[in-house]
């Protein structure tokens, strides 16, 4: 059986270790020192994680942080960076299970943005667009525009302009874009 619950700082190696075995060793360095400095980083309003656990062992993991848009304050929106499931763990609906429980979240919140950089194809299967990716412009140039998308939560309104926004300090690294 397996729960879904916030993210607590006990948990901080487990996430480590999912991360370590879920990522290339070129990537999972950086995703590390992502985890690490989100766990740590204060933000308002806050970072939010997640684990997915069976038999009270972590198997996934997802982080949600907030951004701010620079000329449109009404609108509170959040990125989803990282999400990692152990491989054992994989292609059984855990990071799916861990993306609509952020959703519920977010929704839950008042958030009116939710974003995310990766695979569109994946992404896309939850309601993420490349048209809304492109209302909201990221801190840094991408490497992969095609893989930058987002949704609106709530009924918000998409913007009719493109919107800058700033991410938390541990997203605003040009080598995560």
């Amino acid at each position: 059986m397996m729960t879904i619950r916030l993210a607590q700082n006990a948990d901080l190696d487990s996430i480590l270790k999912v991360v370590e075995t879920a990522f290339s060793d070129e990537e999972n360095k950086v995703i590390k020192n992502l985890v690490l400095e989100l766990s740590t980083e204060t933000a308002s309003p806050s970072i939010k994680s997640l684990v997915a656990e069976v038999d009270n062992q972590v198997i996934g993991y997802v982080s949600y942080s907030p951004i701010s848009l620079k000329s449109d304050s009404s609108i509170s929106g959040y990125i989803l960076a990282p999400l990692a499931v152990s491989p054992e763990h994989q292609k059984q609906g855990i990071g799916s299970n861990l993306i609509n429980a952020g959703m519920d979240m977010l929704t839950k919140d008042g958030v009116g943005v939710f974003l995310v950089y990766g695979d569109p194809a994946y992404y896309g299967r939850f309601g993420f667009t490349e048209e809304i990716g492109h209302s909201f412009v990221p801190p840094h140039t991408l490497q992969y525009p095609f893989g930058w998308t987002g949704m609106m939560l709530n009924d918000t309104p998409v913007p009719e302009q493109p919107i800058q926004f700033e991410c938390v300090s541990a997203l605003s690294k040009p080598d995560l874009w």
